[in-house]
């Protein structure tokens, strides 16, 4: 943990210019009037605000080769229960201190939950420096960390900021993004971030972008995974930061929740949030990116039956990239190939426009 002085932080100008670039993709809440001006001032939360203090929260920094095959891929953050309710019960626990050490002093707690500038207010308290890739790095705890504040109304004595970034020369963050997402140093585009697309966004994935997501399914650790101060990240201390083992579970049977199964499924974790219809159309761009025929049916299935349009418009995507690597002729292709003209007239303008474009792609050379 750290102690900030409230006074101006830099980070709010790099966070107006990063919205003035239209970063922030489809998260229109992030510019909203009301939302910049508790950024900007944010004694707009907390009147009388005079000091920030900032925790950070270690989760899990390994993960599972065996369950990635079996699930795809899932950010090491949300492997557990969801951070926003354990810190909410850590936050609060420490908000009760502090009143009792500052009879009288208001307190509020945050993690992610309101229009603070979490990372800028980190750094400034002296819990790392932002790194390249724009998350908050420490030399002790890496990268996989949570963060969490209380907003004090009295002047507590605070800690020294690092007198500068440990990047160096390093960019592996910045060069092992499969989307290109770190357009430079320190700026982040989230209309191309792995973790915004398979979280954030609602709708189709840009068919672009698609091949490049690989088998992320709810978020992203890559440019986390190449940096070489995580060397240094220790364990959650917390269990129910660890992995869920999601037994008798994979991409295929994904496929098959209803909005109740889902819901039930993933309840307290942060998975829900990309929402039933998010979660099935990336797990059918993951099927589609590891091209295996055994997904041919699920996909199918999907496809036909599926209510919502963003499942039904992606599982085709996945036929006809599972069918156009399968080889030609072949079994598994027919069978994609039936399943696409199967659904030829869709009631979805969008869905029939993908099955027409997977259609075109089964009668191109083969790629493997």
């Amino acid at each position: 943990m750290g102690i900030a002085r409230v006074e101006p932080l830099q980070a709010r100008e790099h966070f107006e210019a990063w919205l003035a670039a239209g970063r922030h993709g489809g998260m229109a809440w992030l510019a909203s009037p009301r939302h910049r001006e508790r950024r900007r001032d944010p004694s707009a939360l907390l009147p009388g605000i005079a000091s920030v203090v900032c925790v950070a929260l270690c989760h899990a920094p390994d993960r599972s080769e065996t369950m990635d095959l079996r699930v795809g891929r899932i950010a090491r953050y949300a492997f557990g229960t969801d951070y926003h309710l354990l810190m909410s019960e850590k936050l609060g626990a420490l908000a009760e201190e502090a009143r009792a050490l500052l009879p009288g002093a208001r307190v509020l707690d945050y993690s992610d939950t309101g229009a603070i500038l979490e990372r800028g207010w980190a750094e400034h308290a002296g819990l790392g420096w932002i790194g390249k890739h724009s998350g908050l790095l420490s030399t002790t705890l890496g990268s996989y960390l949570l963060l969490g504040e209380l907003l004090i109304d009295r002047a507590l004595e605070p800690d020294t900021p690092p007198v500068r970034e440990h990047c160096g020369t390093c960019q592996r963050c910045i060069d092992v993004c499969p989307t290109a997402a770190i357009v430079a140093p320190y700026q982040l585009d989230a209309r191309r971030c792995i973790s915004y697309l398979t979280i954030e966004h609602r709708g189709p994935i840009p068919i672009e972008l698609r091949p490049a997501i690989g088998d992320w399914i709810f978020g992203c650790d890559l440019c986390q995974e190449v940096c070489p101060w995580n060397r240094f990240a220790p364990p959650a201390r917390d269990a129910r930061l660890h992995a869920r083992t999601l037994e008798g579970w994979s991409l295929e049977r994904f496929l098959s929740l209803d909005d109740t199964g889902f819901r039930t499924l993933f309840a307290g974790s942060p998975i829900r949030r990309a929402r039933r219809a998010g979660f099935l159309r990336n797990v059918c761009v993951a099927l589609g990116n590891r091209a295996d025929v055994a997904a041919i049916p699920a996909l199918a299935a999907s496809l036909a039956d599926d209510p919502e349009p963003v499942v039904r418009s992606h599982a085709a995507w996945a036929l006809g990239e599972v069918g156009r690597r399968a080889g030609n002729p072949s079994a598994p292709r027919a069978a994609a190939a039936t399943a696409l003209e199967r659904a030829t007239d869709d009631p979805s303008a969008d869905v029939r426009d993908e099955v027409a474009e997977a259609r075109n792609r089964l009668r191109e050379p083969i790629t493997r």
